[in-house]
């Protein structure tokens, strides 16, 4: 696809920014990781005490008519964390209301990202839960209300060389 910003071509299949884990877990030195952390591909604790979710970031892209994600985590309360994983496998997970959580990873070129508010909501057990941000003067909120180009998208995979 030829991008209109910059004229440049993109590849339709490009992949999509993906964190592997919370900030706050990759800031810990590695000789505690076997200690306090507790992890899989989709969810991460530290100490027992703090709770992570792995889901996606949607941002619509109208000129391609579908959405980019973005692979984030969130934190979320204790509570919120085990009530997700009593529902992980229910095809009835997609009838919860939505959680709040907050974002887990800053994310490269943006002002700060950690601890943005969003609501979490369960799409199904075959698939990971999407964040909406709530309303906030930010650029990634903005992003996700109106949407970005094909460019953007190539400047967000441009974190990945």
């Amino acid at each position: 696809m030829k991008c209109s910003s910059c004229g440049e071509e993109h590849p339709d299949d490009e992949l999509e920014l993906t964190f592997r884990r919370p900030d706050a877990i990759i800031d810990l030195p590695a000789e505690e990781w076997l200690t306090r952390v507790k992890e899989n591909a989709d969810r991460a604790a530290i100490d027992g005490e703090r709770f992570f979710l792995r889901g996606t970031l949607p941002l619509p892209v109208p000129e391609l008519g579908s959405d980019y994600a973005i692979g984030i985590w969130v934190e979320v309360a204790p509570d919120t964390f085990w009530r997700v994983i009593e529902l992980w496998t229910s095809e009835d997970q997609v009838d919860e209301p939505p959680f709040a959580a907050m974002l887990a990873n800053q994310i490269p070129s943006l002002p700060p990202t950690l601890g943005l508010q969003v609501a979490m909501r369960l799409t199904g057990p075959t698939t990971r839960p999407e964040f909406h941000l709530a309303a906030a003067e930010h650029p990634i909120y903005r992003e996700q209300t109106a949407g970005i180009t094909a460019h953007r998208i190539h400047e967000y995979n441009a974190f990945f060389a």
